[in-house]
C-alpha cells in the first residue's frame, strides 16, 4: 500500500536515518533520542494513512500498518547496507505507547468520512477576521454534531499565539487544541474541526462561539515581501 510522504514526514525520516547511522557504533545501546524521533515518524505515517486510506481498509490495524511502512521507508533510505541496529525493541515500545493514539486517529478518520455526506447547512462566512474563513456545521440533526472551519484565502497558522492562549498538543500536524473544554483539531491545510456530540443546545451555542474565536486567533495573513 502506497503512502504519500508529507513535508514533516520527510524531515523526521531524515532525522531518524541520521540517528540510525550514528547508532551503528553502538547498535545494542538503547537511544532515547532515536526512540522519540522514531515514534514521531510512526505517528506521521499513521496520519498519512488516516487521511488518504479508506477507513475500512485499515481494519483496525492502523498502528501495525504504520510500523511496517516506517520500517520499509527506513530500509529504502539506508539502501543495501541494511539497518545498522535492531529496531524491534523500539517498535515494541511504540506499540505500547501509541495504541490509544492509533485508535483516536482511526475514530477521527471514520467520523470525518461520515460527515462528508452529512453537511446540510450552508457555511457561515466570517469576514471581519484578519483572515476571512467559513464555518460549516456538520451533521444531519437539528443540533450540529460538529463544526468545520476553513480559511478563504492563503494564510499562516499562528502556533505561538495558540500556545500562549490555549492548551496545544502535537509538535507536528495535526495539532490538538483545547478551548473551554472543547477539543479541536488543526490540520496542515488550515482546516479546523471539532465534534459536539453529547452537548446540550446551550453548550453547542457556547462551543460555536469558542470555536470561532479560536479560528480568528489561528489564521494570520501572509506577509508579502516588497
Amino acid at each position: 500500500m502506497m503512502v504519500p510522504v508529507l513535508a514533516d514526514q520527510v524531515f523526521i525520516l531524515q532525522q531518524v536515518v541520521q540517528l540510525l547511522l550514528a547508532q551503528a557504533e553502538a547498535p545494542h545501546d538503547s537511544n532515547l533520542v532515536l526512540q522519540l524521533a522514531l515514534t514521531e515518524l510512526v505517528k506521521q505515517v499513521m496520519r498519512s494513512f488516516a487521511q488518504t486510506t479508506a477507513v475500512e481498509a485499515l481494519q483496525g490495524h492502523l498502528l501495525h500498518q504504520a510500523v511496517q511502512t516506517t520500517h520499509q521507508l527506513l530500509q529504502a533510505q539506508v539502501g543495501t547496507t541494511g539497518l545498522p541496529c535492531d529496531l524491534a525493541p523500539y517498535f515494541e515500545r511504540i506499540y505500547r505507547s501509541q495504541h490509544e493514539v492509533a485508535q483516536a486517529m482511526t475514530e477521527l478518520s471514520w467520523r470525518l468520512v461520515q460527515t462528508e455526506s452529512e453537511v446540510f447547512r450552508a457555511r457561515t462566512i466570517v469576514d471581519t477576521a484578519p483572515v476571512p474563513f467559513g464555518v460549516t456545521p456538520l451533521g444531519i440533526h437539528a443540533i450540529p454534531e460538529g463544526l468545520l472551519a476553513e480559511p478563504l484565502q492563503p494564510c499562516g497558522l499562528q502556533r505561538e499565539v495558540l500556545q500562549r492562549d490555549y492548551a496545544v498538543r502535537g509538535l507536528h500536524f495535526p495539532w490538538e487544541v483545547t478551548v473551554q473544554g472543547l477539543t479541536c483539531i488543526v490540520e496542515s491545510d488550515g482546516s479546523l474541526i471539532t465534534f459536539l456530540e453529547g452537548l446540550s443546545p446551550a453548550q453547542v451555542l457556547q462551543a460555536g462561539t469558542s470555536f470561532e474565536l479560536l479560528a480568528r486567533d489561528l489564521y494570520v495573513p501572509l506577509v508579502v515581501a516588497p
